[in-house]
């Protein structure tokens, strides 16, 4: 009986455990953060991204993500881990430009760890909603050298590859972070760029190209057809990026274990 109380409680705590770093210990993360503004999505349009339709993409996502921060909000509430979590208002292009001060290094594989923030700009929106810190989400373009695999998993393919990355960090009033999901827990939202394995078969080659995916074939991702006239559908990597999140930053009854 003992055994099976000790095997249920590690299973417990396993599935407590979150994505992302917190930069202040837990206990005081839950004591400094009882009401939780969510911004919303954000869209980094300097990254370092080289796709052919970039500016076109942009548009997609801006059009895309508008309005999914509500959703989050609603993740996070279900899983009361604070007193309030408040659904910000705003243009995301204009909170862009006041609350980013600058992208961090990128890591030595190119993925991005993170943001400096307006401590200005925070505090004021902060103050202006009465919580006590932000979360905030940003989208961002970058080459990332990584491997990947044939869709026979034979072939393997190490290079930079353009991808869409998210990063999200809890933010206090003076803009220092309190927890963030950035470097190599930042969240692969869209591969923008493929192995061409199948070409280098049939051509009797060892040199494998890497080619970009068309738009269309990304639009889907983010605005896929609903199934009925009167269901919405939520695009899958909005609910993985947001399921990320709330598991990393939802204080819980072990949280501070």
């Amino acid at each position: 009986m003992r055994k099976m109380l000790l095997f249920g409680l590690m299973i417990l705590l396993l599935s407590s455990c979150g994505t992302g770093t917190f930069q202040v210990p837990k206990q005081d993360y839950q004591a400094k953060v009882q009401v939780l503004g969510v911004v919303p999505l954000l869209l980094d349009r300097q990254a370092p991204l080289d796709y052919p339709q970039r500016e076109a993409l942009y548009d997609l996502l801006v059009r895309s993500n508008a309005g999914k921060h509500e959703q989050l909000v609603t993740r996070l509430k279900a899983k009361k881990g604070y007193f309030d979590v408040r659904s910000l208002s705003g243009s995301a292009d204009l909170l862009e430009m006041s609350l980013l001060a600058g992208e961090r290094p990128r890591d030595e594989v190119g993925r991005p760890t993170g943001y400096l923030f307006n401590p200005e700009a925070v505090d004021e929106l902060a103050r202006r909603n009465v919580v006590d810190a932000l979360l905030v989400v940003i989208f961002t373009g970058g080459k990332v050298e990584e491997t990947r695999r044939s869709r026979n998993l034979l072939e393997s393919l190490n290079t930079g590859y353009n991808d869409v990355l998210v990063t999200a960090a809890v933010i206090d009033r003076q803009g220092q972070p309190l927890w963030t999901m950035a470097g190599k827990d930042s969240f692969q939202a869209m591969t923008l760029q493929y192995a061409d394995f199948d070409e280098a078969y049939y051509n009797r080659t060892d040199q494998v190209e890497v080619k970009n995916i068309r738009l269309s074939g990304i639009e889907p991702l983010l605005m896929p057809a609903p199934e009925s006239a009167e269901q919405a559908t939520v695009p899958k990597l909005y609910e993985r990026l947001f399921d990320q999140i709330a598991a990393g930053i939802s204080p819980g009854l072990l949280g501070s274990l």
